[in-house]
């Protein structure tokens, strides 16, 4: 038996570099990777950040790379599970929906580790990124995790993030392979880190696939083999994935298949929370205004009609309408429309305990009514379609539909809403100009030689 998949992703992976990138593809990397670097300092205080930056902190090596925020090095694996941990963290970094949802810039922190410690520049990063963010959204595309199992988002990574580390490397095609193979037959994740009283792990499922992606890409690179049938095998990744075959999508420019590259695609996020519930927050603000409602307590009723997967994953649990923990809350329909309402935004000041415990939170979650309908199942995952409509003490009544968040692909941030974003997200963190010399150097990123000069510009 052969493995046609394993064959697919690693000769994609050995041939694709910066030359076959569009300049809108790498201008995307770069606006995808401001708001990741934000993401991650806006993160850099949590409880999660700080446990797996001190844990890196004790170990380091001859083979280094940067933990974010600061001016420590560690062994690469390490710092991508810390950077990717702090990149996670907030639920503030982009999506991708297709018959799945992932959350695909998640990769970058991993492949920058490996790119900085292996000395790769700007533009091979940038080509490995993108590698990445094909191969997990392909992935995604192909198939939906609930269908075969508990297995989580992360579970892509285990593809997706040794190929765009194997890149940086500079590994041979065989090497390539290898480090996949590593990868994949220790990788499935389970769904359960993202269930119930959501705890810290959410933030560090992708990161965790990642430190082992580059200590398989590290093995490899020294020869180490594993299964040459660990994607088509009859106990490879599609057998326990989906417990049957599975045919990946094609990838972009694969076998001459044009269309524009997947991280094209992307779903920038306006607010920190889940992804389902970006274009709900929109409706909840246009109501508001429209009602001009200036507290909750003006509020009698909501009720949000919305596609299955926001009813999964962010309101469909007891948890999710009384939320213990931050990871909970940014997963919680009821929580995030409250603050909507009662703060006019949504930011990550409010996930804490406090608010959380608040009883003029829970009376407000309380007027919430969340149901399924068949209009915003139809339009899912083209449109995020929430219908919401809000009703007042004295009567009055309004509802907003929104389809596409600020963000979306079909309704994208401009640079200059992502700065923003970049900057509120550092305020506090990096000086002024701090935030100038980031953001400048990461226009500029494929003209960055040495990677570790471009992370010291966001030393907190």
């Amino acid at each position: 038996m052969s493995d046609d998949t394993l064959r697919r992703l690693t000769s994609y992976a050995a041939n694709l570099d910066f030359d076959d990138l569009p300049p809108a593809t790498v201008h995307q990397v770069k606006r995808l990777m401001l708001d990741s670097m934000g993401c991650a300092i806006g993160a850099f205080t949590s409880e999660p950040a700080k446990a797996a930056r001190d844990l890196a902190a004790c170990v380091t090596g001859t083979v280094t790379a940067t933990v974010i925020g600061t001016r420590d090095m560690t062994t690469p694996d390490l710092a991508a599970f810390a950077n990717g941990t702090m990149v996670r963290y907030l639920d503030f970094n982009d999506a991708y929906g297709g018959k799945d949802t992932s959350h695909p810039t998640d990769n970058f922190p991993i492949v920058l580790a490996a790119a900085e410690a292996y000395a790769a520049s700007g533009r091979e990063f940038i080509a490995a990124a993108v590698l990445a963010y094909e191969v997990q959204t392909a992935l995604s595309d192909t198939y939906r995790m609930r269908d075969g199992g508990p297995w989580d988002q992360a579970s892509y990574a285990t593809v997706s993030a040794p190929l765009g580390v194997a890149k940086v490397m500079g590994l041979g095609e065989e090497q390539l392979a290898n480090a996949l193979r590593l990868s994949v037959v220790q990788g499935l994740h389970l769904a359960q880190a993202r269930r119930g009283n959501i705890s810290h792990i959410k933030a560090s499922t992708v990161a965790n696939a990642g430190r082992n992606a580059i200590f398989a890409a590290m093995m490899a690179e020294r020869g180490f083999t594993g299964p040459p049938e660990a994607m088509e095998g009859e106990a490879g990744f599609f057998a326990a994935l989906a417990r049957k075959q599975l045919t990946l999508e094609p990838l972009t420019g694969e076998d001459g298949h044009q269309r524009d590259f997947r991280i094209m695609s992307s779903r920038i996020k306006r607010y920190p929370s889940g992804f389902f519930s970006q274009t709900a927050i929109e409706a909840a603000l246009a109501c508001r205004t429209e009602l001009g409602i200036e507290s909750a307590r003006q509020v009698k009723s909501v009720e949000i009609r919305t596609f299955q997967n926001t009813i999964n994953a962010m309101a469909g649990d007891p948890t999710r309408w009384r939320p213990q923990s931050r990871e909970t809350a940014d997963h919680s329909v009821p929580f995030v429309i409250a603050m909507a309402l009662e703060h006019g935004r949504v930011e990550a000041s409010q996930f804490v305990d406090d608010v959380l415990q608040d009883p003029r939170v829970h009376a407000t979650m309380d007027k919430v009514k969340v149901s399924l309908d068949p209009e915003c199942e139809a339009a899912w995952p083209d449109a995020i379609l929430n219908i919401v409509t809000v009703t007042t003490d004295d009567g009055r009544s309004h509802t907003a539909r929104v389809p596409y968040h600020l963000g979306h692909f079909k309704r994208p941030m401009s640079d200059a809403d992502l700065e923003e974003k970049f900057r509120t997200l550092c305020r506090g963190m990096l000086t002024r100009e701090q935030q100038d010399a980031a953001i400048s150097a990461t226009w500029q990123l494929d003209e960055v030689d040495d990677l570790s000069d471009y992370l010291a510009l966001f030393v907190v």
